[in-house]
């Protein structure tokens, strides 16, 4: 009997009775008396269905897998979320900045363009004083000469 408990079976096993491990007393019987080539095979099928089904999920293995990813798709979308509001707040301090700066760029050309004409109007006063002084220069020249 320790023969048929500890030897190792593969999904396609021999018809020898020392190598296979009966999964029912059915089996058992099959094997311990002579058996016909058939019932042989049908014994060792009926064994190799036993060891698949007990390799095979249960109903509750799968609702516990389902649960088990749902939980993980469930914290990758919690991640995706929080990285998205990041990005979001990161925009709109981006559209802020832009905004600042499209200000401060327009008061910038303002000031410039005031402090052209501003400077046209110093050089214009800068040429009338001159033009005054070479005037006022001759003139008064012209007066020591009479």
């Amino acid at each position: 009997m320790d023969e048929f408990l500890t030897t190792p079976q593969g999904l396609c096993g021999t018809d020898d009775a020392a190598t296979t491990t009966p999964s029912s007393p059915s089996s058992i019987v099959a094997h311990s008396s002579q058996t016909s080539p058939a019932t042989s095979t049908l014994a060792q099928i009926s064994a190799d269905i036993a060891k698949i089904t007990a390799n095979m999920l249960t109903r509750k293995d799968k609702v516990k897998m389902v649960a088990e990813l749902r939980a993980v798709i469930r914290e990758e979308i919690t991640a995706v979320r929080r990285d998205l509001t990041a990005l979001e707040q990161c925009v709109d301090d981006l559209e802020v900045d832009r905004l600042q700066n499209a200000q401060y760029r327009l008061a910038a050309e303002l000031a410039t363009g005031r402090q052209g004409n501003i400077l046209l109007d110093l050089r214009r006063q800068v040429e009338d004083l001159d033009n005054r002084g070479h005037r006022k220069i001759a003139h008064s020249h012209n007066k020591c000469q009479n």
